[in-house]
């Protein structure tokens, strides 16, 4: 069997940057896109407190734009209908328990379980972030061979842990106040700022880390990636 060839961190900023791994995480027109219906329901909530009919028919109407852009551009729409569903779920919440903060439940939730599914992978040394990278440093999941290589994406994985936790320790004790329009607001700050951020994080880490590939695809496959916990 032939050794694993490392690449030299130098060799790894030439294939791999932080727009790679901005992309490989989604991009930021996907995570921009998923942040301003909220931002439009709480601008105009802001305006028609108590009513939040209102506000809400303005972030489906906004949604449903996004939407017929993303099709009009004949761009990939996975992320943008995924999005529109997301809205659609939040503003049927709405309309059941009748609470405007309840727009933002569903990200809330979305931030616990990326919380949880980061925490836990790296615990049990298959980090959620490396599953993702690897296809994009063409490493798969030979990283978990090499120590070193395994132990930066722990770190990776700390870093989106604490990104959705700051979120939620913002998030949270504004939720419980009914502060739905500094929910809105504050969704703009730790959205694509604290994405990009963690982004650049990421890449610094790993790029201090030789990167290991297979030295010809006749080597012995990758090991088999365990299934990821649905919950």
């Amino acid at each position: 069997m032939t050794e694993p060839d490392p690449k030299e961190p130098s060799e790894l900023s030439e294939t791999f940057s932080t727009a790679n791994i901005v992309a490989a995480l989604g991009g930021p027109r996907g995570l921009l896109e998923s942040t301003i219906p909220g931002v439009v329901f709480a601008t105009v909530f802001a305006f028609t407190n108590p009513r939040f009919d209102i506000a809400l028919t303005s972030a489906l109407a906004v949604a449903v734009v996004i939407l017929i852009v993303a099709l009009v551009q004949k761009r990939s729409v996975q992320q943008t209908i995924s999005g529109f569903i997301g809205v659609a779920l939040t503003a049927g919440i709405v309309l059941i328990t009748g609470r405007a903060r309840d727009f933002f439940l569903v990200g809330l939730y979305r931030n616990g379980f990326w919380l949880t599914a980061h925490l836990l992978t790296g615990l049990v040394r298959w980090p959620l972030i490396g599953l993702f990278l690897g296809p994009f440093t063409g490493e798969g999941v030979q990283w978990r061979k090499d120590p070193k290589r395994l132990r930066a994406y722990q770190w990776c994985g700390l870093v989106w842990v604490s990104v959705f936790a700051i979120r939620l320790a913002v998030q949270l004790p504004l939720f419980k106040r009914d502060e739905v329009v500094a929910l809105g607001l504050v969704g703009i700050l730790l959205g694509l700022p604290l994405f990009l951020a963690a982004c650049g994080l990421t890449y610094l880490i790993l790029r201090a880390v030789p990167i290991t590939l297979r030295s010809s695809p006749d080597e012995s496959s990758d090991p088999e990636v365990p299934p990821l916990p649905m919950f």
